[in-house]
Formats: C-alpha cells, sequence, structure tokens
C-alpha cells in the first residue's frame, strides 16, 4: 500500500513539474514575442537609416531619407504589432482575384507596396531567426505555411477586400437558407431587404465660415467589426514630401483617413443600404484606391488632392478634402444617399449650431441619441400613451407595469443612455413586434425578423403604400392590425423583462444587456483564450445613432454588440485646433502587451488622441525608440530587392 502510495505521489509531482515546465515554456515564448519599442535592428531593404519614435499610446513616428524607406517601417512595424492580424487577413483574401500590382497601379504606388512587402518581410525574417516566440502568440500553433513572404499582391488583395465590404449585402447573400421572395398578396416594401454593409464610411466637414478658427474641420468614422486588434492603426509617416498622419489598415502601407501638413482627407460610403442587387467592385478598383490614397498623401491643397480623383474613386463612395482654406469634395455636388437615421440625427445637430469647434465636432461624433427611436416610438405608443383601465375598476399587476413603462417613454428623449431603462424597453418592444409582423412570413429567414430594420417598421406603421397590410398574420382567419401587433408586443417585451431582468424596472438598464464586446481574433477563432482576452463593457448608443454599435446575432443576449463605430477622427488645419483620432483598442495585438487595451478607457469615456506632425510633441513621455540600419552588405540594393 505504501509503494503504490509512493507511485502515485511520484506520478503526481511529475506532472505538476512537468506542468510547470510547459507553462514557464509557454509564457517564456509569449513574452519573447512581446515588441521591445527600444530595440534597434540591422535590416536588409532599406537606402539609410530609419527612426521610430513610439509616443506614449505607442503610435509610431517614422523618418527616413526616402518615401520606400518610410513604407518599409511601416510594413515593419505593423508586422512587429499585428502579425498575427496580418496573415489573417492575407489568409481571408487569398481566394479573391489574381491580381498584378505591375498591370494596375503606377511607378510610385508599386514601389511603396514593394517596400511595404520587404519591411513586412524583414520582420518575419527576424522572428525566424529565433528568440522571439514565432512573433505572435497565435502563431505558436499556426501552421508554417501561415507565415509565408509577404508580397505586393496580398496588399492588393487587402485593399479590393477592404472596398468590398463597402457593399451591401445582396439579398441571395442575406439568406443562403431560404427563398427571400414577397408573397403575391404583400406589398413590396423595398425596405425589406435592405442590408448595411458589413463597413461603412462616415464623413461631414464644415466650411471655414462655420468653424471658431475660420478653418475648415473635417471629421469622420468608420463602421465595422469590433474586434482585438483593432481594424485600424495609427501612424504618422515622415515622408521627404511631408509627414502624413492618421489611419492605416494592416496590410496596406497608406493612410487611410487622415491629413498630412497642408490637406485632411476621409471617404464617404454613398449607398449605406441596398435597395437593389448591388455590383462588386473589381479588382481594378483596389489598385486605384491604393494610387489614389499614395497621391493624397502627397498633395499640396485641397483641390489638387482631388485633381484626377474621378478616375480612381470606388463606385459608391465619395472624397472629401481641406486645407487651411479650402473645403472640396469629389464628386463636386455631394450625393444624395438613401436616406437613414443617422443622417437624420446629424442633420439635427449640423442645423442646430451656427459655429462649431473641433470639440463641438468631437461632441457630435459621440452623440448617442437614436433618430430611429423618436421616429418609431410615436407610432408604436401613438394608442396605447391615452389607453388605461376602465373607471372603477382596480389595475392588474401587468397593466400597472405596462402604465409605468408607457409613462416613462412619454418623457424620453431617444437618448441610448447606458444606464437609462428607456432604451432596453425600446429595443425589447422592437424586436418583439417585428418577430410578430415579419416571423410568419419568412419563418425559415430568422435574419429577417431578428435583424433591426427600423426603416421596414416605420413604412409598415405609417402606412405607407399599403405596407399596414403586413401586420396581418396569414395562418390566423381575423384580420390582425398594427395596433393589434404593437399591443401584443409591448407585452411580449414586457415579459422577456421580467424573466431577465426582474419585474422592477427601476432595475432595468440598456448597459445591462447592450454591452461591448471585443473579442481577441487569433488565427483560429473560438475558444476558452479568446474570452479571456476579450474586452466587455456597458455600452451607450445603438445601430442608428452617430456612435453607432450593431447588434450581434446571439439569441441568448441580442443587443450585445460586436460590430459599430471602430474609428473617429476629427482634423482642422489651424494652428489653434489640432487632429484628434481614436481607435477603440490598443496599437499592440499582443495580450501581453501594455499597449494591447491602452486606449480602451479613452474610447468609453469619449477621449481622442491629438496627433501631430511634430515630432517634438511625441517625444514626451515616448514609449520607446528604435533604429533601422541597413546591413552593410545590401547598402546599395536596388528596388527590385525590397520585393524579395
Amino acid at each position: 500500500m505504501k509503494r503504490l502510495f509512493n507511485i502515485l505521489l511520484y506520478t503526481f509531482l511529475a506532472a505538476c513539474a512537468a506542468g510547470l515546465a510547459v507553462s514557464g515554456t509557454v509564457y517564456f515564448l509569449l513574452r519573447a514575442s512581446v515588441p521591445d519599442y527600444d530595440e534597434d535592428f540591422s535590416v536588409a531593404g532599406i537606402d539609410s537609416p530609419v527612426d521610430i519614435l513610439r509616443d506614449s499610446s505607442a503610435l509610431p513616428h517614422i523618418t527616413a531619407g526616402s518615401a520606400e524607406d518610410v513604407y518599409f517601417a511601416i510594413g515593419f512595424v505593423h508586422a512587429q504589432d499585428r502579425l498575427g492580424q496580418l496573415l489573417r487577413a492575407r489568409r481571408a483574401t487569398k481566394d479573391l482575384l489574381p491580381l498584378e500590382p505591375t498591370t494596375e497601379i503606377d511607378s510610385s504606388t508599386s514601389d511603396a507596396l514593394e517596400a511595404y512587402a520587404a519591411g513586412v518581410n524583414a520582420w518575419l525574417g527576424l522572428v525566424s531567426e529565433g528568440g522571439r516566440g514565432r512573433g505572435s502568440p497565435e502563431l505558436l500553433i499556426a501552421d508554417e505555411r501561415m507565415i509565408a513572404a509577404w508580397r505586393p499582391v496580398d496588399s492588393l488583395r487587402i485593399a479590393h477586400a477592404f472596398l468590398s465590404d463597402l457593399r451591401p449585402k445582396s439579398r441571395q447573400e442575406l439568406s443562403v437558407s431560404s427563398d427571400l421572395r414577397v408573397p403575391s398578396d404583400r406589398p413590396a416594401t423595398p425596405e425589406l431587404f435592405a442590408t448595411p454593409p458589413e463597413v461603412s464610411l462616415n464623413a461631414w466637414a464644415l466650411s471655414g465660415d462655420r468653424t471658431a478658427t475660420g478653418a475648415p474641420i473635417l471629421a469622420a468614422d468608420i463602421v465595422g467589426p469590433l474586434s482585438l486588434p483593432s481594424e485600424w492603426y495609427l501612424a504618422d509617416l515622415q515622408l521627404p514630401t511631408g509627414a502624413a498622419i492618421g489611419a492605416t489598415l494592416p496590410g496596406v502601407p497608406f493612410v487611410v483617413i487622415g491629413r498630412n501638413e497642408r490637406v485632411a482627407w476621409a471617404f464617404r460610403s454613398t449607398s449605406q443600404n441596398a435597395v437593389r442587387e448591388p455590383e462588386a467592385p473589381t479588382g481594378r478598383g483596389a489598385g486605384d484606391y491604393l494610387m489614389m490614397l499614395d497621391r493624397l498623401a502627397r498633395s499640396t491643397d485641397a483641390n489638387n488632392a482631388l485633381s484626377g480623383t474621378s478616375e480612381m474613386l470606388s463606385a459608391g463612395m465619395e472624397v472629401l478634402a481641406i486645407d487651411r482654406e479650402t473645403l472640396a469634395r469629389w464628386p463636386e455636388r455631394e450625393i444624395e444617399r438613401p436616406a437613414s437615421f443617422r443622417d437624420a440625427r446629424l442633420a439635427v445637430l449640423d442645423d442646430r449650431q451656427l459655429i462649431f469647434s473641433v470639440e463641438g465636432a468631437i461632441t457630435v461624433q459621440r452623440d448617442t441619441v437614436s433618430a430611429a427611436a423618436r421616429a418609431l416610438l410615436p407610432l408604436m405608443a401613438k394608442e396605447l400613451w391615452f389607453v388605461r383601465s376602465a373607471s372603477g375598476i382596480e389595475e392588474t399587476r401587468t397593466e400597472r407595469l405596462r402604465n409605468e413603462i408607457l409613462d416613462k417613454l412619454a418623457q424620453w428623449n431617444g437618448d441610448m443612455d447606458r444606464y437609462s431603462q428607456e432604451p432596453l424597453v425600446f429595443w425589447a418592444w422592437v424586436s418583439a413586434l417585428q418577430r410578430r409582423i415579419l416571423q410568419d412570413e419568412f419563418p425559415a429567414a430568422k435574419e429577417v425578423w431578428t435583424r433591426p430594420n427600423p426603416d421596414f417598421l416605420y413604412a409598415v406603421l405609417s402606412g405607407r403604400d399599403r405596407s399596414e397590410v403586413w401586420c396581418d398574420i396569414r395562418p390566423s382567419a381575423r384580420t390582425e392590425t398594427c395596433e393589434d401587433q404593437v399591443r401584443a408586443a409591448l407585452d411580449d417585451a414586457l415579459g422577456w423583462l421580467v424573466d431577465r431582468y426582474g419585474s422592477d424596472p427601476s432595475d432595468w438598464s440598456w448597459g445591462e444587456a447592450h454591452t461591448l464586446n471585443m473579442q481577441w481574433s487569433p488565427i483560429r477563432p473560438g475558444g476558452m483564450v479568446s474570452d479571456l482576452l476579450s474586452l466587455e463593457a456597458p455600452t451607450p448608443g445603438d445601430p442608428f445613432t452617430l456612435m453607432s454599435t450593431v447588434f450581434a446575432s446571439d439569441d441568448d443576449r441580442p443587443f450585445v454588440s460586436d460590430a459599430g463605430t471602430n474609428l473617429q477622427a476629427v482634423m482642422s488645419l489651424s494652428d489653434e485646433s489640432g487632429s484628434y483620432f481614436i481607435t477603440p483598442a490598443g496599437q499592440s495585438g499582443h495580450p501581453l502587451s501594455r499597449f494591447y487595451e491602452n486606449l480602451f478607457p479613452k474610447w468609453m469615456q469619449g477621449e481622442y488622441i491629438m496627433m501631430s506632425t511634430d515630432l517634438s510633441l511625441a517625444r514626451g513621455g515616448a514609449a520607446g525608440t528604435s533604429r533601422l540600419s541597413p546591413k552593410s552588405e545590401d547598402s546599395s540594393s536596388t528596388k527590385e530587392d525590397r520585393s524579395q
């Protein structure tokens, strides 16, 4: 018996020791892959030394003697901070069109893509030498084929995928499980199948006569996936023609939304919802788009920035540019896109104020009043607000709850505040109503009646073009009215809320149900590790507020947001005002880096980072400074060598 005990004890101790050894090795490899921002490197592919200054938020400020060396360095730091994200994006786009950069883009852009690829490959080479834990935590278990050399065509494919994400889904893409055809006895309400794109670009500008400094202001934001690391990477590229600062897309060397010392630029999607079947962008559009970004970074004024844009701008996009005096756009006449609740709210705020400061523009961007709620709620509750129990008859508990909620909604201004109960009641009610109206028509197409569609509900409740017929339940013998459905949906919603959050409405809050859920995105998604590394916090807003959040497809948590506004920028070229940017996570994609989530608190509190082309400002509290030096045997390398 004693011998058996000793055997079991030694086996247990050996297992513990082995576990500790494995854990220690894994931790060492993970720590080894955290970038050291003070480390210098000797690399092939550059002509002269490149300095990379990381400011207090780890934003890189890159200084080099040539544009190609700057683009080499941004490829290097993209790989250093976001290697897993780069390789994941490449894998996701590998089946796109076989684009050939030499036949699609000019020499300046081609040189930039080759230099960028060389920069990515320089970091891959350093990782392959060992001692860096394969460069990223998730690559410890990745297939070796994932870490192949980067090519310029990879950047083109990523740009192509970005443009494709701006395209709204077609009806076929919306539902692969069923045939979405409107029954013959129902009106063809176009809003029913209108779908937002996965990514949308939003921008608005103020001319100098409407700003406190007399210089134009340009505000931009992007709605898209919320993930860790962030979809966007902030950087300062000190090009020989002048610095270009702003948001870069990992995988692409250029600033997508940003400014140089003379011009600021941003883009606006012109087709926010698909009413008819959209056309996919062509492969040619990716090359043109990158050439336009290259030209914008080197532009000298707003009009110069937009010269030649007509041949480069992808369909469904508008570009805005400002300098110290001028506001310009292409097309010159603002394109009218389909009416949206976000645009309606922006118009209200724009009309409300005559003169704006940069801070005022930021306040507009962070607005969380829902125009959808302000439009729909009066139609939903117009009859119920005036209905009470018959005189002399005591109200039931359900009636008291219903009347209490209706009284609160009558005083609500539509603000999707995370501490308020009204947003939660409103969206639970809307969800129940949409389900009652559409589930009988499209029982197999769940996304049709679960995806929030206030445009469709507005058409139905307002009775436009006989759309109120949708309220009738087809299998039932009687003809249901929209008033019947609204009343029943309110009871459905209240029952769901009581079951989920208790019978006391004072305990309900929007933030309890509506959280910002940012999941770590490794090479192989899912699993317990991704859950441990995610960020989640109560958040205001909804899919139709200016500070946008998009509900995830989660039956258990229907109002969790895994997409929404993931970049905000407000730019001015005046001396008195700066340019401000913010993303919801951090610069690093490494979970053990202190810059993995350092911007998340700022994002939640509505704080922005001021970005400047002045390097002296970046040096204050800098996180590190590193230098890339050319290898001696490669000091006379040609541009062709960079792509190897």
